[in-house]
């Protein structure tokens, strides 16, 4: 451990070997991020009264840039006063600059590692310490965030000494991804497959000593806001906001993990899968954690009343959440055997058409419990092919403001939210236009009645686009205001054996204590002019064909108009995509005719006994409209397998108490006591 003498270290940086990090602020998977501008919020007043709403204080604004100053250090940071009332409103920050990657941690040749580090003569950091980054716009990276020391090592080539470990974020700085609240920040995770290290040690950024302005205390929890904050911890009478930003404790309930196929899609940007998850019972601080399988439990119990529509989205699901809270708190005296999770299969099919996500869920072993469609044709459809569910012809306003339900808990639910206003290939309003765009924003609606475990959502891969960012932010958001874990990524469906090169953004939300399902990996290579080796071969045209027969329902093609068009291959995939007019250039390979609505229903994977009711126009439409099963299936065998690994492990938590007593007796334990024992303690007040 090296003490400075009375004089005060040099502060100043060096450009000579700076600590970079790549690029963890990408919220698009198909735009770079260092071309992401970050849109400020409204202003905070510095002298309102500390409140638990939205943290809009001095939101930052991020620009490009290519090269590096050297960074200077001229405020007096450590021990400094802070004033409790600002003489001013705070000026809005300097743009944050982000740079090219650089790796995040550096190579360790010639290094010591030190027990501590003192900043000055009256401070010293240590491991297991939170430190504040400063905001400086001549610092390249990392401004305004804040490092949980994990070691500290000096330079001995430079004599620099760096601190290592895992950054967290406001978090505001998501663009409303998270709520925004006060002093509310998530972790910073990156994931490499192509590294055999752990997520945490790849996730570890070394940052120069001199960018540290200040210790901050930092608290871990899976609790619903406001719980285990600075709110309910510090008292903050006569504060104003402002000055709990600078002084107060941070609270982290989330992370934010990047999932990168290999080194060269880290380095340039770009994730295949990017979440925001919750806090596990096991990543939380002792004495601050809730049990994940009470929280998964208590969801399915909150009850909510959707026909209350004069509250905003804010306001409702901070109603939600205390209800959750509530909820919890009653628990914590129920005996173990009330507490066993619902293991039933259930599902929902939200925006169901003709029934593409139902087919590959019930092929999965799931029970379609009920379907909510508006188009006619389409619910005749889904009627006949899934005739023990009940089926809502009706929109999705009246039947999540109007329609009582009994059985409106299911344990899984899908929602294929109109795309046309997200789509790449959407560039004129449509006469529909707006109901069409409210059905984006009905998510967190969906949530609140169903109250599913697990809830996958389908949307065309346009809704990343740069144009529509506040759009999908807010797909974001609406899953977790509700409390809910989100990961994203774009697929390519004809590596899950469809016969089209078709991409589509697939979400999946899990409730609160519920660990998110995997995608499903691929099965099939991406094109027979590309094969992987380990994967099937794609399928073609020809081989999605093969199975019809001339009395195969859906399927006239003597009713069609005799073509002349250029013929070409069945052995590739589909031309272009098929959409709800069969899609640009889709004709039949021999080029003497259209192909038949069965046809278009092979190319989407359907099964041939899944017969369509309506005429041409509409039939085409429905199965344009539609998941294709052949992708839905894999992605529900996974939720499936993953509900599986949650039930076991609930069956062996209470085994262990239930074999103490005889089958006849209840077993009645005390929860709180039972947390106690494990060491997890419920804070809940």
């Amino acid at each position: 451990m090296r003490r400075p003498s009375s004089v005060a270290p040099d502060r100043t940086g060096t450009h000579h070997q700076p600590i970079m990090i790549d690029d963890d602020d990408d919220d698009y998977m198909n735009t770079n991020m260092y071309n992401m501008i970050t849109i400020d919020d409204k202003e905070g007043n510095p002298y309102d009264t500390i409140t638990i709403e939205d943290d809009n204080i001095n939101d930052d604004d991020v620009e490009f840039i290519s090269e590096r100053t050297p960074v200077t250090d001229n405020d007096a940071r450590w021990g400094a006063p802070q004033s409790s009332s600002p003489a001013s409103t705070p000026k809005r920050r300097p743009k944050r600059p982000f740079v090219v990657y650089e790796p995040r941690t550096k190579p360790i040749v010639n290094t010591a590692f030190l027990e501590a580090h003192w900043v000055s003569d009256k401070h010293c950091v240590v491991p297991g310490l939170t430190v504040e980054l400063r905001i400086d716009p001549s610092a390249p990276f990392k401004c305004g965030d804040f490092l949980r020391i994990e070691s500290i090592f000096e330079d001995l080539d430079t004599k620099n000494v760096y601190l290592r470990g895992i950054l967290f974020r406001r978090a505001r700085t998501l663009e409303g991804m998270l709520p925004k609240k006060l002093n509310e920040v998530y972790q910073v995770l990156q994931h490499n497959l192509g590294d055999s290290r752990p997520i945490h040690t790849q996730s570890l950024h070394d940052v120069p000593v001199n960018l540290a302005t200040g210790i901050r205390g930092l608290r871990h929890t899976n609790a619903l806001f406001p719980q285990n904050s600075f709110r309910t911890f510090e008292d903050m009478t006569g504060r104003n906001p402002a000055f709990a930003q600078a002084n107060a404790g941070l609270t982290c309930r989330w992370k934010r993990v990047f999932q990168y196929t290999n080194a060269t899609d880290l380095m340039t940007g770009y994730p295949h899968v990017q979440s925001l998850e919750r806090l596990t019972d096991a990543e939380c601080d002792e004495g601050l954690a809730i049990p994940d399988f009470m929280l998964r439990r208590a969801v399915s119990e909150v009850d909510s009343d959707l026909s209350v529509v004069d509250l905003t989205a804010e306001e409702a699901a901070s109603k939600d959440a205390k209800g959750l809270a509530d909820i919890l708190g009653q628990m914590g005296k129920m005996r173990i055997s009330d507490l066993r999770a619902d293991s039933a299969f259930t599902f929902a099919d939200f925006f169901c058409g003709a029934g593409g996500v139902s087919v590959g869920a019930k092929m999965s072993g799931f029970k379609i419990l009920y379907a909510v469609d508006h188009d006619k044709d389409a619910c005749s459809t889904y009627r006949l092919n899934f005739p023990g569910t009940q089926v809502f012809e009706e929109s999705i306003h009246d039947n999540l403001t109007c329609r009582k339900q009994n059985n409106a808990h299911v344990r899984c639910c899908h929602m294929s939210t109109v795309c046309k206003t997200v789509s790449t290939a959407y560039t004129v309003r449509g006469k529909n236009h707006d109901a069409n765009e409210a059905t984006l924003f009905c998510i967190s609606d969906i949530l609140r009645k169903a109250t599913p475990m697990v809830a996958t959502l389908e949307q065309t891969f346009g809704a990343l686009n740069k144009g529509k960012k506040q759009i999908f932010n807010d797909f974001v958001w609406q899953f977790t205001s509700m409390n809910y874990s989100v990961k994203w990524a774009v697929h390519t469906l004809s590596e899950y054996g469809v016969p089209q090169a078709r991409k589509r953004l697939i979400m999946l939300g899990a409730c609160p204590g519920h660990p998110l399902p995997d995608f499903p990996l691929p099965t099939h290579s991406p094109s027979p002019a590309n094969p992987v080796v380990g994967l099937r071969p794609s399928v073609t045209i020809a081989d999605a064909l093969q199975p019809i027969r001339h009395n195969t329902p859906n399927h006239n093609p003597g009713n069609l108009d005799p073509k002349d068009f250029l013929p070409y291959s069945p052995h590739q995939l589909v031309r272009g995509c098929i959409t709800t007019s069969g899609g640009l250039n889709n004709w039949h390979y021999s080029g003497k005719r259209h192909y038949t609505e069965r046809e278009f229903a092979c190319f989407q994977t359907f099964p041939l006994d899944h017969v369509f009711i309506g005429n041409r126009t509409s039939v085409v439409q429905q199965v344009g409209n539609a998941v294709p099963p052949a992708f839905s299936s894999k992605l529900y065998a996974s939720i499936r397998k993953c509900f599986e690994e949650v039930d076991e492990e609930d069956r062996e938590r209470v085994a262990p108490i239930d074999l103490t007593h005889d089958d006849d007796d209840d077993v009645d334990v005390d929860i709180e006591q039972m947390m106690k024992d494990e060491r997890v303690v419920m804070d809940l007040t």
